[in-house]
């Protein structure tokens, strides 16, 4: 299941859910429980890395702002239950996948992720996808596709993807 950053606490908030006020020594540490408003568990952190804070349900993963969380009675908590952020986070994966869908098709333009225009999709078959390149066609992983500033966009750095494919072509002439 993808990990759906912020978007569980974007589609609450249109929502009108409340989330509880920041606070500075909330417990937001790596192993802590996380706690809905009714004081019942929602998940567990996994991890904290910048401005964000993934929270594992059992059911799923999902990626919040830190600033949502405040300080409970048994440790971190936020606006929402279990119930209400599973089901936030499944329509905006839901939405997510839709729009992927939509915009994930052959002469659609692909970029990297840090925004640069890498060719243009040429086909779509199975797991893969053939992309146009300036230096050729290349075969790619449709897992490594996703949507980004409503651009389609493959999950590696141009720079890296450059250098993969200069490796695969001196490869396929037989040097290291």
């Amino acid at each position: 299941m993808k990990l759906s950053t912020l978007a569980a606490a974007a589609a609450l908030a249109i929502a009108g859910v409340s989330a509880p006020a920041l606070a500075q020594n909330a417990g937001v540490t790596v192993g802590a429980k996380v706690f809905g408003p009714d004081g019942a568990e929602v998940g567990t952190i996994e991890q904290v890395q910048g401005g964000n804070v993934v929270v594992n349900t059992g059911s799923l993963t999902a990626a919040l702002p830190a600033e949502v969380f405040g300080e409970g009675d048994n440790g971190p908590t936020i606006g929402w239950n279990k119930a209400q952020l599973e089901a936030a986070v499944n329509e905006a994966n839901q939405a997510a996948e839709a729009q992927l869908a939509t915009a994930f098709v052959p002469d659609a333009d692909l970029y990297s992720s840090d925004g640069q225009l890498l060719g243009k999709v040429k086909s779509i078959s199975g797991d893969s996808f053939v992309v146009a390149l300036a230096s050729g066609e290349f075969t790619l992983p449709k897992e490594q596709v996703t949507m980004q500033n409503d651009k389609l966009t493959f999950l590696a750095k141009a720079a890296d993807v450059a250098a993969a494919i200069a490796q695969t072509s001196s490869e396929g002439q037989g040097g290291d």
